[in-house]
């Protein structure tokens, strides 16, 4: 079946020649993987809806017991273009949806975690950055985990993982 979804990318793999995969957190469908074909080709109808940290209503093909969606088209609603001029807030935006990758189950949607998501890129795109803690924060919360008082944010984060984060300066 066709749906029309709103989403946002959180991850972008590239795919054989000219594929990419992405990896979006939906309204709907919550965190779903979907494949995009031929869209690194010099004339690639697609290619903006693919990049990292854009908002868009997507339109998906979804079979109905497969574990990945196939992207047929799509409207931009935010491309949040300035957060890939400045390093710091596209290294804070990249860590935000690793761990938004990390903690959430593929196809649970959660409202409350697309409209965090979607609230601290718009941060980022409008110059207020340093949103990672309370980001973490606010997610721990929503996936059940809370936090304990007295720790700090990453090391409960790092409990709750089944990988270790790259952390570090730039």
């Amino acid at each position: 079946m066709i749906f029309n979804t709103i989403g946002v990318v959180i991850k972008k793999t590239d795919f054989r020649e000219y594929d990419r995969i992405l990896t979006l957190y939906t309204t709907d469908f919550g965190k779903i993987k979907a494949h995009v074909k031929s869209v690194r080709k010099p004339r690639a109808k697609l290619t903006c809806l693919t990049e990292l940290f854009v908002l868009a209503e997507y339109r998906l093909f979804l079979r109905e017991h497969s574990g990945m969606g196939k992207i047929t088209g799509g409207v931009i609603l935010d491309s949040n273009p300035l957060i890939r001029y400045n390093v710091e807030k596209f290294y804070e935006a990249s860590y935000m949806c690793e761990v938004l990758d990390a903690l959430t189950p593929d196809r649970q949607p959660n409202i409350e975690k697309f409209l965090l998501i979607k609230e601290k890129l718009s941060l980022l795109n409008k110059n207020v950055v340093n949103q990672k803690t309370d980001f973490v924060e606010k997610l721990l919360h929503l996936t059940g985990f809370g936090i304990k008082t007295g720790m700090p944010v990453e090391k409960v984060l790092q409990e709750h993982l089944a990988y270790p984060l790259k952390t570090g300066n730039i």
